[in-house]
């Protein structure tokens, strides 16, 4: 409303300039009596028609007004254009990012459905089974081939049982509930060097435990596929997660940093985990940055408003504006 009002007013001044402009030209050209002396001037030339010229001059003016003002016409209408496909990009790129989050919100449901099945019925399944084994063994002669069958399917029922505990894992990691963000993260720190042999380390700072769930399971997501890259491409030694609240800005702040062999954007094509990430960092109002990290390697990170403190401060708005 303010913009529309300040677009008129400098119209109206405009238009205003322009007036005054010709009432001034007006007023000094009859002062000066310029046409009279410039027909005088141009009699002398009768022999050339140059009396003519004026009658020229004036033609030339119109025709050019008039292909200014078709000109005009046509930048208008280009730009119209251009604003209306400007627009209908910005729609598009809107919507195609409400259908990424409303996909990454449909896999976490299905993810947390699976895990939910793989625990209520594969892994007590495991379970039974070992502890069938487990009797068998302890109930049969010893030695004989039973009980060493029964030995193997009670290691291979434990073998199992730790499969489906890390696919629990990675499909929703209970220690998010139990433990809490900064938990869920040390755990997996830890899982990761286990498998990776790679030095990790999670560098907390602030108050982290009011974030909600949305925005621990992106950050939690974030990080577990930054840490896949760094297994699979850095080949790094050591890799630091800075992860902080600053309360001066009410901003949290999370970076991944590794000792590798560095991003190369020419060589490698960021794919569908880069694109997760990005579109996970987007959902919590931030956006993910891919730098050269202080350690050498490859620095992730990304910076968002405090998400249950930003929802307050927007609902503050709406009550204001109705």
């Amino acid at each position: 409303m303010k913009r529309t009002y300040i677009r008129k007013h400098r119209h109206q001044i405009e238009l205003a300039l322009i007036v005054a402009t010709a009432a001034i030209t007006f007023v000094a050209s009859s002062q000066a009596e310029l046409y009279e002396r410039f027909h005088t001037l141009l009699t002398r030339y009768e022999v050339v028609q140059a009396d003519e010229l004026f009658i020229a001059l004036l033609g030339l003016t119109v025709a050019l007004t008039l292909f200014s003002a078709m000109r005009w016409r046509d930048a208008r209408h280009e730009l119209a254009s251009r604003v209306a496909a400007e627009r209908r990009l910005k729609r598009l790129a809107t919507r195609n990012r409400e259908l990424a989050q409303a996909l990454i919100g449909l896999q976490e449901a299905e993810r947390r459905r699976f895990a939910h099945e793989l625990h209520d019925h594969f892994g007590q399944c495991c379970n039974a089974i070992r502890i069938d084994a487990v009797f068998l063994r302890d109930h049969l002669e010893d030695p004989s081939a039973e009980k060493r069958a029964a030995d193997r399917i009670a290691e291979s029922a434990d073998d199992l049982y730790q499969t489906v505990r890390g696919l629990l894992y990675e499909l929703r990691p209970a220690s998010l509930d139990s433990l809490g963000l900064l938990g869920a993260v040390q755990s997996l720190c830890e899982s990761w060097e286990e498998r990776s042999t790679i030095n990790c380390a999670l560098l907390p700072r602030g108050n982290l435990d009011d974030l909600g769930e949305d925005a621990n399971i992106a950050i939690f997501r974030i990080i577990q596929e930054s840490l896949s890259n760094v297994m699979k491409h850095a080949n790094a030694s050591h890799v630091r997660i800075v992860l902080g609240h600053h309360a001066d800005t009410d901003t949290i702040e999370l970076a991944i940093e590794d000792d590798g062999g560095g991003y190369d954007a020419v060589r490698v094509r960021p794919g569908l985990g880069w694109l997760g990430m990005g579109e996970r960092a987007s959902m919590l109002g931030g956006a993910l940055t891919i730098d050269t990290s202080s350690l050498g390697g490859v620095m992730v990170s990304c910076s968002f408003r405090h998400p249950a403190h930003a929802d307050a401060i927007e609902r503050h708005k709406v009550k204001d504006h109705d």
